[in-house]
């Protein structure tokens, strides 16, 4: 067994410079989260007895009763931010990638960001097509993989889980959804305020990963997958900070202003424009002044439907919902159409960033859905968000209960299912598994779970954008009946690719999962 460690221990003896005697509590990342019992004794053969795990961790905590000796010392913040100037400035190779690294790269910058934020740009659309979809098929054979690995599987567990023991994969694949739309496509756009390879103040993407000491920006002018609408917002944004009197922010100095700019540019012609700065250094006069400077600039410019400011003085980078977000015009919302019904969209609400494709992916999920009329049927829109697919879906159900744990997503929902005149929903703001009276206590006759369920529903229908993350939960609702998991298990039974993100290696996974008999 592989995997990476991060240690914490208490210091107990000095025994020399750099060098001391500790009592480890090491976490263990990257464990199976219902496997406690096998790892525990895996972990007593390598002689660890000390072992705590609950069975939904994906981490263990291994304490060590003798001293060992280390080769680690405490830094402190300020000898880290020196080591980060030094790797920023040095770019001597691989082990240390500062901005200067890139002077040995033939590529031109507008070819390295668009190499890094759309790393499939150069590959032609069917063949980008293909790969997904294999890369599809992969995860789903791990999931086959997985199950027949099940320790201690019992005669009658073998039986519920047979179909893991079929040759190849024994239900349907369908062909990849392609995107409507391959460029231009997203709706939503994060850029990052900050300076170019040359010093001049510049609003864009990143170069590469911050922890790498890669502090330039770029321009996203020629970036294939963000709309000309965004663009020209995000070359508006920059001719402002030029001319303003405040700097930028500085990631590594941690002062400057100007931090980060998001743009929701919607299908509607709604657009938000979400301006982040860091104020530490203003006066309430001076922040008041730049804020009427912001509205008098962008409506000449724009006329957004709404513009709001957020000021965030932290040390994390990127917009965040922990700051302060104050509208400065507008409502503070946007709305888009989905498959003939209208969304309120916050500056924090999640939707999709790619509306055309969204349709497909829904309507696909509707079809799998398989709503039988002549039965009153709920659809559980578990993770519901804004509620987005259980209001396109609602007219054809008898009922739709969406459950969510973000609050403010369920603000949204409910101001969704009014906008849309939608009575037959409702809405909890809690965690699935705290809301499991509302799904065991529902009386209809066909219950139909979207996302991950109980698991006493029917049928599931489970969407992804990430198969490896959601591996578990597909583990988990086709693990066999045992003292823990109660009521029998589901199996696969039919999966698609939807590719929402040309030119990336994202797209979304649709599973079905169906109840054995």
């Amino acid at each position: 067994m592989s995997t990476p460690c991060e240690q914490s221990a208490q210091l107990q003896e000095t025994v020399g410079v750099g060098s001391a005697e500790l009592l480890h509590r090491v976490k263990v990342m990257n464990l199976p989260m219902h496997e406690s019992a096998s790892i525990k004794k895996f972990f007593q053969t390598l002689g660890v007895e000390r072992f705590r795990k609950a069975p939904n961790w994906k981490y263990a905590f291994l304490t060590f009763e003798k001293t060992l000796s280390t080769e680690y010392s405490t830094v402190s913040k300020e000898i880290y931010r020196a080591r980060f100037q030094e790797k920023k400035s040095s770019g001597g190779g691989p082990e240390t990638l500062g901005d200067k690294c890139f002077s040995e790269d033939t590529r031109s910058p507008s070819e390295q960001l668009a190499d890094q934020v759309t790393p499939m740009h150069k590959i032609p659309y069917t063949d980008q097509l293909a790969r997904k979809h294999k890369k599809g098929i992969k995860h789903l054979a791990k999931l086959k993989r997985q199950m027949t690995r099940i320790p201690e599987l019992s005669d009658v567990g073998r039986q519920q889980i047979a179909w893991a023991f079929q040759e190849g994969l024994p239900f349907e694949i369908s062909d990849i959804i392609p995107s409507p739309d391959i460029n231009q496509y997203r709706s939503k756009c994060d850029f990052t305020i900050g300076k170019d390879p040359e010093g001049q103040p510049t609003v864009g993407f990143l170069l590469g990963l911050y922890r790498h000491g890669i502090t330039s920006v770029l321009s996203p002018a020629d970036c294939i997958h963000i709309p000309d609408r965004a663009k020209r917002i995000a070359k508006e944004m920059e001719d402002y900070i030029r001319a303003s009197e405040y700097p930028v922010y500085d990631r590594c100095e941690k002062t400057g202003v100007w931090r980060s700019l998001m743009v929701k540019a919607q299908r509607t012609g709604d657009v938000m424009i979400l301006i982040q700065l860091n104020t530490s250094a203003l006066t309430e006069e001076e922040l008041a002044k730049e804020k009427q400077k912001l509205i008098e600039y962008w409506t000449l410019k724009e006329n957004p439907t709404t513009l709001l400011l957020q000021i965030w003085n932290g040390e994390s980078n990127g917009i965040t919902d922990k700051a302060q977000t104050e509208v400065l015009t507008g409502d503070g919302y946007v709305y888009e159409e989905l498959l003939g019904c209208r969304f309120r969209i916050s500056s924090s609400a999640f939707f999709q960033v790619n509306t055309p494709a969204t349709e497909l992916l829904y309507s696909k999920c509707a079809e799998w859905c398989n709503i039988d009329k002549k039965k009153k049927t709920t659809l559980l829109d578990l993770c519901c968000g804004t509620g987005t697919i259980g209001i396109t879906m609602a007219r054809t159900v008898d009922r739709v209960i969406g459950i969510e744990m973000i609050e403010d997503a369920i603000v949204d929902a409910k101001a969704n299912a009014e906008i849309n005149h939608i009575a037959n929903v409702q809405y909890h703001a809690s965690k699935v598994e705290e809301r499991i009276d509302v799904v065991v206590n529902e009386k209809n006759e066909e219950v139909v779970a979207v996302l991950d369920p109980p698991r006493h529903i029917r049928k599931v229908i489970f969407i992804s954008c990430d198969a490896s993350q959601a591996m578990h939960n597909f583990i988990s609702l086709c693990r066999p009946t045992s003292n823990r998991f109660k009521g029998l298990p589901f199996k696969p039974t039919r999966a698609v690719s939807i590719d929402l993100f040309p030119h990336t290696d994202h797209c979304e996974l649709m599973v079905e999962f169906e109840r054995i008999e």
